[in-house]
């Protein structure tokens, strides 16, 4: 069984307000990292589907669950400020050494295993994030190898890179619950480790990858041209040259409208 030592609590709080700042900027970087993801995500879905033409039920999948990770992290994100604020409040204004005539540090202990309580509600949302980035890897992997060779913009290296990271999120999501077992020192070496691979080094050089070739999924024409002219989207004939066509291969023809003799 762990027992609450007050004394190594207090100091911990102690610590724990000296580090506060760095510890709050890392969350806003965190949130707003997902924030940003959320837009090439879009795009690539939309991109993908051809303008909502192509496997419209994996694409939808794909932005939902971008929208459902990112609206999670600001939301635990925000939580935990709000938590982490009052609990700063309480551990400096109240009286948590002596609630009864013994000073047993009561308040102290209560104060500790409250908070505790509120890092493994917010311990499952972080985790619920790297099943949410699992799902996109694996849902771009497959809406990419499925295309044809000759349409494919993206390539399957890529899309191979992204499924290196969803097995690290998998890794980190397993990491992530068992810190908080009695193993917790092993479980969280090995979560730090997976997530400074995926987050410093994998998701960067993949968002990297991806900003040079996303260029090619989107269509290459604007808003008022023809599609058909756009390799990836339509490899039809455009529209001003089938018109052109028709008038080479079906010439007006002369049409006189028939005289009726009336007899009165």
């Amino acid at each position: 069984m762990i027992q609450l030592n007050a004394d190594w609590i207090q100091r911990r709080w102690e610590h724990e307000r000296k580090i506060a700042p760095l510890e709050r900027t890392s969350h806003i970087f965190n949130a707003a990292a997902w924030l940003f993801f959320l837009t090439p995500v879009i795009q690539l879905a939309w991109g993908l589907s051809r303008g909502g033409k192509r496997k419209i039920g994996i694409h939808g999948a794909l932005v939902a669950f971008a929208i459902l990770g990112c609206t999670t992290e600001i939301l635990s994100r925000l939580l935990l400020f709000g938590a982490w604020g009052s609990a700063s409040w309480i551990s400096q204004s109240f009286t948590l050494t002596s609630w009864s005539n013994s000073n047993d540090a009561i308040g102290w202990k209560t104060l500790e295993v409250v908070f505790t309580i509120l890092h493994g509600m917010i311990n499952w949302v972080d985790a619920f994030e790297w099943i949410c980035l699992f799902v996109i890897m694996s849902l771009l992997y497959y809406s990419i190898g499925t295309q044809l060779s000759e349409r494919r913009a993206l390539s399957l290296g890529w899309g191979r890179l992204g499924l290196v990271i969803a097995f690290l999120c998998v890794l980190d999501f397993a990491a992530d619950l068992l810190k908080v077992t009695v193993e917790w020192r092993t479980f969280q070496n090995m979560a730090i480790i997976s997530t400074i691979i995926n987050t410093c080094i994998l998701l960067p050089l993949w968002l990297l990858w991806l900003s040079c070739t996303i260029h090619k999924v989107m269509p290459s024409t604007n808003d008022e041209d023809d599609y058909a002219t756009d390799p990836i989207w339509n490899r039809g004939i455009p529209l001003s040259e089938q018109q052109h066509r028709d008038k080479q291969h079906h010439p007006k023809e002369m049409v006189t409208a028939p005289h009726f003799n009336t007899i009165i």
